[in-house]
């Protein structure tokens, strides 16, 4: 747990200093193996990135825990938060 969230932690600072990189975020289920109370300690540190640094932040997740989470954190954006469900069953 500790590891991922270190990870996370470099990632993000990295990004940061990045002068003339993309103002995008890209994750892929971000934090399968981090606790709640980290979670959202993220997800607040995600809010202050996309307003502070006005960067784009996309998470692709199955968790719909995190989903959850993530879309309350992010909804004073209003109308510039948009999520996506897909439906991936076999038909």
């Amino acid at each position: 747990m500790k590891r991922s969230a270190l990870a996370l932690s470099i990632f993000i600072s990295l990004n940061r200093k990045l002068e003339q990189g993309p103002n995008i975020i890209m994750f892929d289920d971000p934090v399968s193996l981090i606790d709640d109370l980290n979670v959202l300690s993220f997800l607040d540190y995600l809010r202050y990135v996309v307003v502070k640094d006005d960067k784009q932040i996309f998470i692709a997740t199955a968790n719909a825990n995190l989903a959850s989470m993530f879309e309350k954190k992010f909804e004073f954006l209003g109308k510039e938060f948009e999520k996506w469900d897909f439906d991936l069953k076999e038909n």
